[in-house]
């Protein structure tokens, strides 16, 4: 697929990338379970929240539902941050601002060592045939320049009476892939989140009907 990014506040520019897609590795339940640091739940509506949700302890987040950036233009077009999850590191996991369906974004707090300390596991839970599609995105310093990984997470509510599946999105949700990292501050195609090089890191949550994904953040 291939995404526009244009976001307010950032003083961006348009950044286009395609995106393969490729089987992801599954976990059980169980072993899962019994690791867990914090969970987060992303869940789509089709008419947001009103509240900003700041500064709360809620565990979950609020996003637009069948909201794509490449099929919403006029979206990029008014500066919107709408499905962008903010992060920040801090001591400890926080949903800072729980709401993604407003011009703001939302705001998520990590632990700082979040790259190399946890893994980061995805179900969807909910009505069958919803999907998400996510990119961990980033500004690199001293610029406007927004660039956002082409390694991102595609997922799929199935269809059947299965129980839903996580799977390993680590790599997806704590770096970036980008070609044009190489030859920046970064030195490389290949960032980990909150590395000094790149500001204002964010997931771009793009949704197809009303997905409700569960976020497990498990101690390796």
């Amino acid at each position: 697929m291939r995404r526009r990014y244009l976001l307010s506040g950032l003083g961006t520019i348009l950044a286009f990338v395609s995106v393969p897609t490729g089987a992801l590795a599954q976990s059980g339940v169980g072993t899962l379970a019994s690791n867990k640091a914090y969970s987060v739940e992303v869940i789509a509506h089709s008419n947001c929240p009103t509240q900003e949700f700041d500064n709360s302890n809620r565990r979950s987040i609020a996003v637009l539902a069948n909201y794509n950036d490449a099929v919403n233009p006029n979206e990029d077009l008014n500066l919107s941050k709408v499905n962008a999850i903010f992060l920040t590191p801090g001591a400890g996991f926080q949903v800072l601002d729980g709401n993604a369906c407003d011009s703001n974004g939302a705001l998520l707090q990590l632990p700082p060592d979040i790259a190399s300390q946890f893994q980061i596991y995805v179900r969807l839970v909910g009505k069958p045939g919803s999907k998400i599609d996510v990119s961990t995105c980033a500004t690199l310093v001293g610029t406007t320049t927004i660039l956002c990984s082409t390694n991102e997470l595609a997922k799929t509510r199935m269809t059947g009476h299965g129980q839903p599946s996580f799977t390993n999105a680590t790599p997806q949700l704590t770096t970036i892939v980008n070609a044009g990292l190489v030859g920046t501050l970064c030195g490389t195609g290949t960032v980990s989140l909150f590395n000094a090089c790149l500001v204002n890191y964010f997931w771009d949550w793009d949704t197809t009907g009303h997905p409700h994904a569960q976020v497990w953040f498990v101690q390796q």
